[in-house]
């Protein structure tokens, strides 16, 4: 069983990394291994519109960058997390990037969509705001669970957590992190069943 996180800050090492990382040792101690990405961090272009990765399910998307990584390890995963900070009300421009992307996932064969991963899968949103203000880290959190579902992903649960002013006060808070570590561990149990 394998749990993929998708860190969509640009901070290695920020509220949305420890959250992720509380998150993955969860998920480690139920026994799922884990893998975790960076975007920020990788060489990924843009979607260009080729629709090249449409033509049936073995197509693949053309452009040469390390979304190839991403992909084979979205694939293979029984679960997926992605956690992103609130930029202008919305995740960051580097998760953006990944998540169209994806488009690569589907097929339009004769004007049929269809998603090309077999089975089902189960995951979470992280989502964190420095400002005080609830509501945006939620609404990014519901826009990440639609985007999960689409991929026919469960959501098991979440964190849309505000007041995150400085980059380190997530690995601060034991209550925050014992909760993402909680999560890990309900996401590792039920992608158990799904595998």
């Amino acid at each position: 069983m394998e749990v993929v996180a998708i860190c969509g800050s640009p901070r290695p090492k920020g509220n949305t990394a420890a959250l992720i990382e509380a998150l993955l040792e969860g998920a480690r101690e139920a026994g799922a291994k884990t893998t975790r990405f960076d975007p920020a961090r990788m060489r990924l272009q843009d979607c260009n519109a080729c629709d090249e990765c449409l033509g049936s399910p073995e197509a693949a998307c053309t452009l040469d960058d390390d979304m190839a990584e991403i992909y084979a390890a979205l694939r293979r995963a029984d679960a997926w997390v992605f956690g992103t900070p609130v930029y202008h009300a919305n995740v960051t421009g580097t998760l953006k990037r990944m998540i169209d992307r994806m488009y690569a996932f589907y097929t339009n064969e004769g004007g049929e969509w269809r998603l090309g991963l077999e089975g089902r899968r189960c995951g979470a949103a992280i989502v964190v705001q420095a400002d005080a203000e609830q509501e945006t880290p939620r609404r990014v959190a519901e826009y990440l669970e639609q985007i999960l579902g689409a991929y026919n992903v469960d959501v098991v649960g979440g964190i849309a957590e505000s007041s995150l002013t400085a980059p380190t006060d997530a690995a601060g808070r034991p209550d925050l992190l014992a909760r993402a570590k909680e999560l890990g561990r309900e996401i590792a149990g039920k992608a158990d069943t799904l595998s």
